[in-house]
């Protein structure tokens, strides 16, 4: 389990659930609930929502988290759409930016109430494809870590769901009897991530274990035979 091997939730913890209301964040939701119940150890379970102004249907997964979960969600209004709508090309995508200022809700939040970490409902097929993602476009070799203190040093992200294939996460949602949160976002979606996941599909069919393979090598790698210039004051010395 990625909670167990990356030390993710530690006795007392406060932990900030990100709650979007889609399918990863409600199992996300759930499966934490259903951990602390089980765990030998007490933590706090705090969720919640950045309001971006594209959900419908937020109202009926609050009522869902009251009822069968016994959590209340917090939720905070932005201006996220006002400002993706001023920041807005037809011809690109703003998820990345979206999910940056959502983020930066998160963390501000998280340090004003002592948070010792920030849930996020990534899977194993968000890290695979960010993987390729930035292989493919950026030309450097990255991924998301199970869990990792952010680049300011104030905030630890924590992602539960890291050793879970997507379609895992989407058979156990149905379990959960909530229809997940609509997204109206009417901006232009993120295309290369689509292409990416095709891309998967079509390695797939050679491969059926080609997403855990890939998964596997990030925590695989072999240092001495990639093309890293090594540094020539180590040999001067």
């Amino acid at each position: 389990m990625a909670i167990r091997d990356y030390g993710m939730v530690r006795p007392k913890d406060r932990v900030i659930v990100a709650g979007s209301g889609g399918k990863d964040s409600l199992v996300l939701l759930k499966v934490l609930c259903d951990l602390r119940r089980a765990a030998p150890i007490d933590f706090e379970i705090v969720p919640l929502h950045i309001k971006t102004g594209f959900e419908d249907g937020f109202e009926r997964v609050a009522a869902w988290a009251d009822q069968a979960l016994g959590l209340e969600i917090r939720e905070v209004r932005t201006d996220i759409a006002r400002i993706l709508a001023e920041v807005s090309d037809p011809e690109k995508s703003v998820c990345a930016l979206c999910s940056r200022l959502r983020r930066g809700h998160l963390y501000s939040l998280a340090h004003e109430m002592g948070a010792a970490s920030i849930a996020l409902g990534h899977t194993r097929d968000d890290i695979v494809e960010t993987f390729l993602l930035r292989c493919l476009y950026t030309g450097q070799m990255g991924a998301m870590r199970p869990a990792r203190v952010s680049n300011d040093g104030r905030n630890r992200v924590i992602r539960p769901l890291a050793y879970c294939p997507a379609e895992l996460v989407e058979r156990y949602f149905s379990f959960l009897e909530i229809a997940p949160v609509s997204n109206n976002c009417p901006i232009r979606s993120d295309g290369k991530r689509a292409l990416v996941r095709g891309l998967l599909k079509d390695l797939e069919k050679d491969n059926p274990k080609a997403r855990a393979s890939l998964f596997a090598a990030l925590g695989n790698i072999d240092m001495k035979s990639l093309c890293v210039r090594e540094d020539r004051d180590a040999h001067t010395h």
